[in-house]
């Protein structure tokens, strides 16, 4: 157990950072990925994003599910149960395993669903490509999210940043040379991309695997002895890990279909929304940083039976967050032309000026539901630490599908709305989100759930 205080700005900074550095490694990877396709082929960097977030879409519940382990993982270090961290971690290896066969499968269903979004013959050709290799190798990001929940549970973020950036840095070199065919690799372009990111994913799973299971860690927590399958911690981690799951997959199938119907609006249009994600997940990617630290220490903090640190800690690290957020922000609202030029092709569709203003428009709005994504993240991952997903999946599936995306369709399909009215509609929303989980938090209910099921009641949600 750590000496400092779970709520302390010096541990929240020690767990926050390697987390935060881990997905900025990851932000690192796809925005390579992006850059070195914008510099292959415009229609490459096109089908790269809707394929991409699809078949997350369709990983996204075994993905959060699976990672939820970690939080038990965090409570049991609060409670210092190191035979309930080792089977936690276990078990979100053997989920990993039963998920495998089930992705690969669903490459069949998810290419018709690309068929559907209507998007130009040209470009729905390199999207199934990029997309069925994505999903043949989808039980990469799971066995990484099975892997690091072990460290990450119990404050050991390093080695998680460490693992993830072996795997980052690993992918951009295959990308280099996969996609322009260099060292004697053929020129692959988005299927050298892809592949690239195939092989490259499993890379951190193993590091974290290996090291948790010899050396002193085995040796501490008895890993090898409790590599067993467990049918009531799993029950557990299903029973809690489902919704989390369940929320990730609504929120991202949600911004799947956002993402589609923006490839039905013109080339201007289409092209600044593509831009615009990629530089925004130079924001984002980091803020889930700070959420997913906010879910270790608040889960910390529960397990030790303090719900009070729980509350000092998440404001802190809303503080933080935020301390991160905005001098990025200004940049955008300053600086457009430098992230806009930064993925600008030479045989892009439209001009540089045209993109320029209507990139510039939506960095803008980026900047300001920046903060209250921010408040969004910060708070939902500190009521996941708590076990309180049920509530967070309602919300989460309850503004997606019947405020968000109606809204847009309704915007799109009657007023032909373009990209800019879509993104301010979409801050409306992203502010409604932050502020019902930061009223969540403030009731307090989340101090009643008893996730490790160590009291003989029925969890409140």
């Amino acid at each position: 157990m750590s000496r400092r205080s779970p709520d302390s700005y010096r541990e929240i900074i020690s767990v926050s950072l390697p987390i935060i550095a881990a997905m900025a490694g990851r932000t690192i990877m796809m925005f390579c990925d992006r850059l070195f396709l914008a510099q292959h082929s415009q229609l490459e960097l096109q089908a790269a994003l809707p394929a991409g977030i699809l078949s997350f879409t369709l990983m996204s519940i075994f993905y959060g599910t699976v990672s939820y382990s970690g939080t038990f993982v965090a409570q049991f270090y609060g409670a210092e149960d190191r035979e309930g961290c080792s089977r936690s971690l276990a078990q979100g290896l053997f989920l990993t395993m039963f998920s495998a066969p089930v992705l690969a499968a669903m490459a069949v269903p998810g290419s018709i669903l690309l068929e559907m979004a209507g998007h130009a013959p040209e470009v729905l050709e390199l999207e199934k490509v990029y997309f069925r290799i994505m999903m043949f190798s989808a039980a990469g990001p799971i066995f990484t999210a099975a892997a690091s929940s072990f460290w990450n549970g119990r404050g050991r973020t390093v080695h998680t940043m460490m693992a993830v950036m072996a795997g980052a840095a690993l992918n951009i070199v295959l990308d280099y040379l996969m996609i322009f065919g260099r060292l004697g690799f053929p020129e692959m372009g988005i299927e050298g991309a892809a592949l690239a990111t195939a092989v490259s994913s499993f890379v951190p799973g193993t590091i974290l695997t290996v090291a948790a299971y010899t050396g002193s860690t085995a040796a501490e927590y008895r890993t090898r002895e409790h590599f067993r399958f467990s049918g009531a911690l799993t029950a557990r981690i299903l029973r809690f890990g489902f919704p989390a799951g369940l929320q990730i997959f609504m929120d991202v199938a949600s911004f799947t279909v956002f993402v589609f119907v923006a490839g039905r609006l013109g080339t201007v249009d289409f092209t600044a929304n593509n831009l615009v994600f990629s530089v925004n997940n130079l924001a984002f990617n980091p803020l889930m940083g700070f959420g997913l630290a906010t879910t270790v220490i608040a889960g910390r903090c529960i397990g030790m039976g303090r719900s009070d640190m729980a509350v000092r800690a998440t404001r802190r690290t809303l503080f933080l967050a935020l301390l991160y957020f905005v001098p990025l922000a200004v940049t955008f609202v300053l600086f457009p032309g430098f992230y806009t030029r930064m993925f600008f092709s030479p045989d892009s569709a439209c001009t540089l000026e045209e993109l320029a203003s209507t990139a510039g428009r939506l960095l803008a709005i980026v900047a300001a539901w920046g903060i209250f994504d921010t408040v969004s993240l910060i708070y939902s991952g500190a009521l996941r630490g708590a076990g309180d997903t049920r509530f967070v999946v309602m919300v989460s599936g309850f503004l997606s599908w019947f405020f968000w995306i109606p809204g847009v369709l309704f915007l799109y399909a009657v007023h032909n709305a373009g990209i800019v009215a879509l993104w301010l509609f979409t801050s409306v929303y992203v502010a409604i989100f932050g502020l019902v989980f930061l009223l969540r938090f403030r009731t307090g209910i989340w101090k009643h759930i008893d996730l490790l099921g160590r009291n003989g009641t029925e969890a409140v949600h």
